[in-house]
């Protein structure tokens, strides 16, 4: 029996002297998946192997399942991840750096509060609150990214394509990036970046990827309506007249009557404005954080908030009886491929726990100020930053960080919020874009009402603050808030 056990416990790679391709995969697989999806992923493999069972009587957990502590083979996994990644999926060092650079979020992209969950202290009854209301649909930004694999025909691109995603694609379906801008992120040529764009506005839902609403529609009536030009006269010559309901003025200008133009409308309200939305709109906010700080003695120390190490084990009862039978050729197979998959499965579940544990407690040691002070305080930050103190690669951080929520003294996050670029300040350093937005939603709530801010003015206040930003800038950060311009903001 203590012979079997040091068999079964022993770290995967060991039976085949590296770590097979097959659990490198679900390692990659596993580290990017959120709560929800792991969640379900361990339940499905609970269903299908026989020799894995729920925590009851527990015998054997994962923790006791290597001969050498997993902080020993840390770093060496981390160096075999790498060579996956380079000789199986391709990709080379460079490419690797080009796609951790496309997933430098600019945090101000998707600012939104933090939600404060310390309201309530019973937590488990939060979480399964969560988990019985929340949505397991694909949302926008991974059911594009499907599509990207697909279309991808070089690892550069697909990179490319990540970011633009990922960093610029809203919640409506428009790109609200910049090409020129995205280029020398990724230190590639703006024409290869439209050349992914193109690539990405042919890409399911229809629309996807327009730069404004008109350009939306004209994208769908390709499809649609393709040998209508008269829907698209009316969309690109008569778009303003429709929008305030000029039929008359409309109908004499492409010389029609106002029927047709009626008939032309119907036709346009058939398509969808906003085509991202059906991933997004009316999905609960609801999310289970994975980690949560907590300050002691005067430290902010990451802990784990859901342990999935603990949702399983291997059941050695059956894992007995079924080796204490005489096999054929074709049993034991199976018995190795159930047992080789369980303990796989285990320990890629104690190698994400690690990192994500690890990462987490690296973004709250780099964004101390946050933590006690508040969103005005956060810092830029990267990946690279976080992979250099973690010990492991920017790719891997980008994996872990997406999709996964931190309970913080200042709110709940998802753990890439706390990435932003950086706006130059008078002090010779740098602040953090989020930090930024959240100056210009904070000048925008306090103003006179009756004689609201412009955003040349609102850049004026934030330049006297020290902190160097354009108008357009400001622009751009107001309508990622959700904030009307001015002339629409004034009340009477």
């Amino acid at each position: 029996m203590q012979q079997m056990n040091q068999q079964m416990t022993a770290r995967p790679e060991l039976r085949h002297g590296m770590i097979p391709t097959e659990i490198m995969q679900q390692s990659l697989h596993m580290l990017q998946m959120n709560y929800f999806e792991l969640d379900q992923f361990i339940e499905e493999n609970l269903e299908t192997n026989p020799f894995l069972e729920r925590v009851g009587a527990r015998e054997t957990s994962l923790s006791d399942m290597s001969e050498r502590p997993l902080e020993d083979t840390w770093e060496a996994d981390e160096r075999l991840e790498q060579d996956y990644e380079q000789d199986v999926l391709g990709r080379s060092d460079s490419e690797a750096s080009a796609e951790a650079k496309s997933e430098e979020w600019d945090g101000t992209e998707r600012y939104r509060e933090g939600a404060n969950l310390a309201r309530n202290p019973d937590l488990d009854d939060v979480w399964q609150y969560y988990q019985d209301s929340i949505t397991q649909d694909e949302s926008l930004s991974a059911h594009l990214l499907n599509q990207m694999r697909m279309a991808a025909d070089t690892p550069q691109a697909y990179a490319i394509g990540e970011r633009i995603i990922i960093g610029d694609i809203d919640e409506r379906g428009y790109f609200t990036g910049n090409p020129a801008e995205i280029a020398s992120e990724l230190d590639v040529s703006e024409e290869e970046v439209r050349k992914v764009l193109d690539i990405i506005r042919q890409f399911e839902p229809a629309g996807i990827g327009a730069a404004n609403l008109v350009e939306c529609l004209l994208m769908q009536c390709e499809l649609e309506y393709p040998g209508d030009l008269r829907i698209k006269e009316l969309l690109k010559d008569h778009w303003a007249a429709l929008a305030t309901g000029r039929i008359t003025q409309i109908a004499e200008a492409m010389n029609c009557t106002p029927e047709q133009v009626m008939e032309l409308k119907g036709m346009v309200s058939r398509l969808d404005p906003y085509p991202g939305r059906e991933y997004s709109v009316e999905r609960p906010s609801y999310v289970v954080p994975e980690v949560v700080v907590e300050t002691i003695e005067d430290d902010f120390v990451v802990t784990l908030a859901v342990d999935f190490s603990n949702a399983a084990i291997i059941n050695e009862a059956y894992v007995k009886e079924i080796q204490s039978r005489k096999m054929d050729e074709k049993e034991r197979s199976y018995v190795r491929e159930h047992l080789d998959s369980a303990r796989f499965l285990l320990y890629n579940i104690e190698r994400r726990k690690q990192t994500l544990v690890k990462t987490a407690q690296a973004i709250v040691d780099l964004q101390r100020d946050f933590m006690g002070r508040g969103i005005a305080f956060m810092k830029p930050l990267t990946l690279e930053e976080v992979a250099v103190k973690v010990g492991v690669s920017a790719s891997t951080i980008s994996r872990t960080v997406n999709g996964k929520y931190i309970q913080t003294p200042q709110g709940l996050f998802e753990l890439k919020y706390f990435f932003s670029s950086g706006l130059r300040s008078d002090n010779g350093g740098e602040q953090s874009s989020t930090a930024v937005c959240a100056q210009i939603k904070d000048i925008i709530e306090k103003e006179d009402k009756h004689h609201p801010l412009s955003d040349q003015k609102i850049a004026d206040l934030l330049q006297s603050a020290g902190v160097h930003v354009a108008r357009r800038t400001v622009t751009k950060y107001r309508e990622q808030l959700g904030m009307l311009p001015a002339k629409m903001r004034r009340t009477y």
